[in-house]
């Protein structure tokens, strides 16, 4: 059935050019849109004709006088689908509007089903985004996956075969001037991540979420998560990527998602400065976040004790967690921080003195470390 505003449309639109007043019904004479808009609404008593024998019928003067709301003219049936949808009518000397006839019935068909086709598209892409959305909430709901499994079928994605989920997060540094609106996250997405395989979810204002194939035949995901972010740093937005675990099925997806939304909460105290954090980097992280607070500070204030005081404690406990980044190697330490190895040492030896124990001592480097990664991840703002 056609809708209202795209009779409307296609009326005014080819009234416009022909400079004749066009208006199309529906498949029961109703006027749905006219370059006249008193007539719509009205019951086009021509049509019901028109519409049973499928084929178009010229109206005089005379002929229209016992024809509810109906002036002379020509009228033509709209078909779509081998299917009467409605009908098309020129008013005028039917000697002169019959000759645009075949023109405005062609261009009219053709509009309508460019209007289906962008429609049946903006459907698919609802219920895709719906479809993922309800994937990255699937452990607190009770939808079978076998449902699930079948809609992403209907929709042509396979869900069985290897993805990630990814969430990338607009970090809207200007709130009070601009919002970032989750559309505009999202056509940022597609222009990078623009497969058919890929899935984009809106999950609120700032965040997207992202089901991307996990194939080696493509582009490494880390090159293509940093042309994102440098797209989107070209429009002033700052982007931060979370990289869940590899997956496949409707339970790994979840868990997948789970994974992404744990790397973008320790993601900025795991890696200071940077923008894309794989999850695969920070287990570390994803499971000491999950300590309760009171225990956080028993274990930092008993093991750390008078570390914690010095007044140079962040250095100290960058140098903690930068050695056991680096399996506990001096000399690549102190390349990861940019310092001498000589100064890294001195670092080291001050921890040892402060704490009156020595860091060879059986099980204490590695407790230091944890312990170090603990109090970051107290004091980083997530």
């Amino acid at each position: 059935m056609l809708g209202k505003a795209l009779a409307q449309q296609i009326a005014d639109d080819i009234t416009d050019v022909i400079g004749r007043n066009v208006l199309i019904t529906d498949d029961h004479g109703i006027v749905l849109g006219s370059g006249d808009g008193s007539r719509v609404g009205q019951f086009h008593e021509a049509s019901v004709e028109v519409i049973r024998s499928r084929r178009t019928i010229a109206h005089s003067s005379d002929d229209v006088r016992h024809l509810v709301g109906t002036l002379p003219g020509v009228t033509i049936p709209l078909v779509t689908d081998d299917r009467v949808v409605g009908t098309v009518g020129l008013s005028g000397p039917p000697a002169e509007v019959e000759q645009f006839g075949l023109l405005v019935k062609r261009q009219t068909e053709i509009l309508m089903q460019e209007a289906a086709r962008i429609g049946l598209r903006t459907t698919r892409e609802r219920a895709t985004t719906e479809l993922l959305a309800e994937i990255c909430e699937w452990h607190h709901s009770r939808v079978p996956p076998a449902r699930l499994l079948h809609r992403g079928r209907t929709l042509g994605h396979d869900l069985t075969l290897p993805r990630r989920i990814l969430l990338i997060q607009g970090e809207d540094q200007d709130a009070g001037q601009r919002e970032i609106g989750s559309e505009h996250l999202s056509r940022l997405v597609a222009r990078v991540f623009d497969s058919d395989r890929d899935l984009i979810a809106p999950l609120s204002r700032t965040v997207v979420a992202l089901a991307t194939p996990d194939d080696p035949a493509l582009p490494p995901l880390d090159g293509r998560c940093g042309e994102l972010v440098a797209l989107a740093a070209e429009t002033g937005l700052p982007l931060r990527i979370a990289i869940g675990s590899p997956a496949s099925g409707i339970t790994a997806l979840n868990i997948s998602a789970r994974d992404a939304y744990d790397a973008m909460q320790v993601g900025p105290s795991a890696q200071p400065g940077v923008r894309i954090h794989r999850i695969d980097e920070v287990r570390l992280h994803q499971a000491l976040a999950v300590v309760p607070i009171d225990s956080r500070t028993r274990l930092t204030e008993g093991l750390l004790g008078p570390l914690l005081a010095d007044r140079d404690w962040d250095g100290l406990r960058d140098t903690l967690i930068a050695w056991g980044d680096c399996a506990f190697n001096v000399t690549r330490a102190a390349e990861r921080l940019h310092v001498h190895r000589n100064t890294l040492i001195y670092r080291l030896e001050k921890v040892g003195r402060t704490l009156d124990r020595s860091l060879t001592e059986p099980g204490l480097a590695i407790a230091l470390y944890v312990t170090c990664v603990l109090d970051r991840l107290a004091h980083t703002p997530r």
